[in-house]
């Protein structure tokens, strides 16, 4: 199949990018790292099962389907209008991705955009300090909590002035009702999960960093993983839309959670 084309301002990184590099002045990461020990796993997690795999043999043909009828995530996401997340100088990344998959779920399910606020979920769980996580942790009050819209409690105010009542309340309205929590560093469920358009969180090791996986793409004869960042619409280039591709070992994630659906509202 011909590769897959970019986005404006897209850049790939792969085994040849100096990691040293992927952190620009003036951004912020926050991702821990998945070196909890199995005592530390998540009650919560449900694995991938095995009948939604897609056998690679299948990769390119469904890539190029999607990609000629315009039904990827990020297709979908442009013709909703959808930004990428700014974390700004904080060390949510680990909040954003998972919170920028329930908005991304949002226009799959044909609901209203809504902007959702990462700080209304990393605050309470970090205890309203500028900390990094894991995406587990963001999934998990996700689940059980909610978040609140921009509108409501800015996207970066670490201010307890906007854990209220009402704000609690309202939250519940933006739940994850289904998800999975993928296998570290598993490329099957991995690339089986984005070709059935459901976004994943992805933590990553060696960058310190957590991100929205969207879709697979094709280039250079490999397959790769588009994603959006957390760093502003102009990132990695400006006049861009906060895209890049992955691939090699830079595709391999080491925390991948995955929200299905969320609440209607």
């Amino acid at each position: 199949m011909p590769d897959s084309k970019l986005y404006p301002g897209e850049q790939i990184f792969d085994d040849g990018t100096n990691e040293s590099e992927l952190i620009p002045a003036g951004f912020s990461t926050g991702y821990k790292g998945m070196f909890r020990s199995s005592a530390q796993a998540d009650a919560l997690t449900i694995p991938f099962p095995d009948e939604l795999l897609i056998p690679e043999s299948d990769w390119q043909g469904m890539i190029e389907e999607m990609e000629e009828r315009k039904t990827r995530v990020s297709d979908l996401v442009n013709q909703a209008g959808l930004p990428c997340k700014d974390q700004g100088q904080t060390n949510f990344c680990w909040a954003n991705a998972p919170v920028h998959c329930l908005e991304v779920l949002r226009v799959i399910q044909n609901q209203p955009m809504v902007i959702l606020s990462p700080a209304s979920v990393a605050c309470p769980i970090t205890g309203f300090r500028n900390n990094g996580g894991f995406g587990g942790d963001a999934l998990e009050w996700l689940i059980q909590s909610g978040v609140v819209p921009v509108e409501n409690w800015p996207a970066n105010a670490i201010d307890r002035r906007y854990y209220t009542e009402a704000n609690k309340l309202l939250a519940r309205e933006f739940k994850a009702l289904e998800w999975f929590n993928l296998r570290p560093r598993n490329k099957q469920q991995h690339i089986s999960c984005l070709l059935r358009r459901i976004p994943i969180a992805v933590g990553l090791n060696y960058w310190s960093h957590e991100t929205t996986d969207y879709e697979p793409v094709w280039l250079n004869g490999q397959i790769g993983v588009r994603s959006r960042n957390s760093w502003r619409m102009d990132w990695p280039a400006p006049g861009g839309m906060g895209y890049y591709v992955r691939q090699g070992s830079k595709m391999l994630a080491d925390d991948l959670v995955a929200p299905r659906t969320t609440t209607a509202s």
